[in-house]
């Protein structure tokens, strides 16, 4: 009964917060060059250093109107939205996992996948690092659930070469250098990697058919099709 998980639901509710509190810090430095751990948290406008109750996921941004207590700047509620996504993602695999390796695998490899979201929501900026976090989550979580790398492996190498046509359908010049490859075809080879194969033709398709529709009704927006292939792996995964 509802009753009897409530506990374990609020604990995972609790444990995701504070992973995503703790996710936004990344998702602030990683784009400016910054050390994790050289600074306390502080305001990236007058520079204030936070203290304690600035620092509570959610109920902070909300308590000031998403404003610096100090200086009265804007703080971007993708931050925010960012700590209840991930509170919202250990739930979900609470839900379906319960507390177990699948969980602890799944509920970090996806914290990656909403980072790498923010990141380029905020900054326009995709995180190598937080790329490869996710991957090698992925690639454990596949290795243990199929009990053999041909999972990950092949997933991979469809992505990739999905991502490869799609360079290729867009006109733009193709480049050898990993640095410029688009951002789509390396969140489409990690998708692959977390994904099955039926799963990961659900996600082909979904962007295609995406795609088409929003080339069509000319919406076609910066970094639209990774927030879609973002958002559809993770729900895949928590299918």
């Amino acid at each position: 009964m509802f009753i009897d998980l409530l506990p374990s639901i609020i604990w995972s509710c609790f444990l995701g917060l504070t992973i995503g509190n703790f996710a936004t810090n990344p998702i602030y430095r990683l784009p400016r060059n910054e050390s994790l751990f050289g600074k306390n948290p502080y305001c990236g406008d007058c520079s204030a250093e936070l203290k304690p109750k600035d620092l509570f996921p959610v109920l902070s941004w909300l308590s000031t109107k998403g404003k610096c207590r100090y200086c009265g700047s804007q703080v971007p509620a993708a931050y925010t939205v960012t700590e209840a996504l991930i509170a919202a993602l250990f739930v979900a695999c609470y839900l379906k996992f319960g507390f177990s390796e699948q969980f602890i695998l799944i509920t970090f490899g996806l914290t990656a996948f909403v980072m790498l979201w923010a990141m380029l929501y905020i900054d326009n900026f995709f995180s190598e690092k937080t790329f490869v976090a996710a991957l090698i989550f992925g690639t454990i979580y596949q290795t243990l659930k199929t009990h053999t790398i041909y999972g990950f492996c092949i997933g991979g190498y469809i992505g990739i070469i999905a991502g490869v046509i799609a360079w290729k359908l867009s006109g733009k010049k193709m480049i050898r250098d990993y640095s410029d490859f688009p951002n789509y075809m390396k969140l489409l080879a990690l998708a692959g990697v977390w994904l099955s194969l039926s799963q990961m033709g659900i996600l082909l398709g979904s962007i295609a058919v995406a795609a088409l529709i929003l080339r069509a009704t000319n919406t076609l927006k910066n970094n639209l099709v990774e927030y879609f292939i973002i958002a559809t792996t993770v729900g895949l995964v928590l299918v």
